[in-house]
């Protein structure tokens, strides 16, 4: 008879659903995914959902990523403690998972550098509920008659840039419908660093920064938030009056890695790991939440995803597993309607091609999650307005 070893999976994102079904109708394994969500977040499609884009492109049931795997049980709990010399996973709901194998994919969560106001006054995009939030808020100022004239972001990269860029002729259509003029208003994108996208070649940054100038963006570049009230956000030398204001700029490692001290951490928290992605004896952490190279990026999470899922299975073999190596990412930053910048290797695409290639990218990560005509209908919504929240924000 085949011993099933118990793999717990924490985290419902890019790598811990990844985790799953790559273990998934394995009869070696028995798995557990906890996660204290009900929808998988399409953090990298988050942006269109606040500028009108159906949501139903960035939610996904959890259910139905796994409605024919016999072998994975989704629970929905939050992780508490760990305890490593039992090999036990304590849950906020009082549940204690036992395994023999654990998986942390907890991905990263937003650091407000402890600024002032940030916390209580600012937006965010980090989930879908950030997002319609966000959305809400955009059409309720408008329909009470407070008509907002400055949009502040802060934080210039991926998240800035792409959200800064949609909201420009997103603002325009809906101040429009609401019966007010499409242009008297600015979108300002404040980032800290001297060029948006800090971590790209100066080269791609620029031509990022041409494209956002030309949608009619601000950018106020090398220039550090010093504190939000409800009114207005407060910056080394001016002051911008805004009661919308975005905050895409900061993130540090899930609090479970500082609650629990068994873990060696590094740089924004992140865990140091062995070349088989373990932090310790049986436990792996993947994704944001481990200080590899590429971190940060779904396509990483889903290659480490995919990496532990085949060294867990090797190791229940008997076979020899191979030590990781990380694959780099393709970068595509959206950049306004049809408009977008490719980093693939050493070559550099801009414009509509780059669009294409973007959605065709969205739609291979679909793919790599879900059965054909679930994906492809999952991928056309990112095309479709939503409708039914186009004026009310609802």
């Amino acid at each position: 008879m085949t011993y099933e070893r118990r793999v717990v999976i924490v985290g419902g994102g890019f790598g811990g659903v990844r985790a799953a079904l790559d273990l998934a109708n394995k009869s070696e394994v028995s798995v557990r995914l906890v996660t204290p969500d009900k929808f998988f977040d399409y953090h990298s499609a988050l942006y269109r959902s606040a500028t009108g884009r159906s949501p139903l492109e960035v939610a996904i049931p959890l259910a139905d990523f796994f409605e024919f795997a016999t072998n994975v049980e989704v629970v929905r709990d939050r992780a508490a403690q760990l305890d490593d010399q039992q090999q036990q996973l304590h849950g906020e709901s009082g549940a204690v998972y036992h395994y023999d194998e654990l998986i942390l994919a907890l991905g990263n969560t937003t650091d407000y550098y402890n600024i002032p106001g940030l916390k209580q006054y600012s937006f965010s995009v980090k989930g879908i509920h950030d997002a319609l939030r966000l959305k809400r808020h955009l059409h309720q100022r408008l329909i009470d008659g407070e008509v907002e004239h400055t949009y502040a972001i802060v934080g210039a990269g991926a998240t800035g840039v792409e959200l800064a860029a949609e909201m420009v002729p997103y603002l325009r259509r809906i101040r429009r419908k609401h019966g007010l003029s499409g242009d008297d208003f600015h979108v300002v994108l404040i980032e800290a660093g001297p060029q948006v996208l800090g971590a790209m070649l100066p080269e791609f940054a620029q031509r990022v920064q041409q494209r956002l100038k030309k949608l009619g963006v601000t950018l106020l570049l090398s220039t550090a938030v010093e504190g939000e009230t409800a009114e207005q956000l407060r910056l080394p030398e001016q002051i911008i009056r805004s009661r919308t204001v975005i905050w895409t700029a900061g993130v540090t490692n899930s609090q479970f890695f500082t609650d629990n001290h068994q873990f060696e951490l590094g740089k924004l928290n992140r865990v140091e790991v062995d070349e088989h992605l373990r932090a310790l004896d049986h436990v792996y952490v993947i994704g944001d939440s481990a200080a590899t190279r590429y971190t940060g990026m779904a396509q990483t999470a889903l290659h480490d995803a995919k990496f532990v899922a085949s060294d867990i299975l090797h190791r229940q073999r008997g076979k020899q597993p191979q030590p990781y190596e990380p694959e780099r990412p393709i970068y595509a930053i959206p950049v306004g309607p049809r408009w977008a910048a490719v980093l693939w290797g050493k070559t550099t695409i801009y414009g509509f091609l780059g669009f294409i290639l973007r959605r065709l990218a969205d739609l291979r990560l679909y793919l790599r999650f879900l059965p054909f005509l679930k994906a492809l209908t999952t991928w056309q919504y990112g095309f479709k307005d939503d409708e039914a929240c186009e004026v009310c924000g609802q």
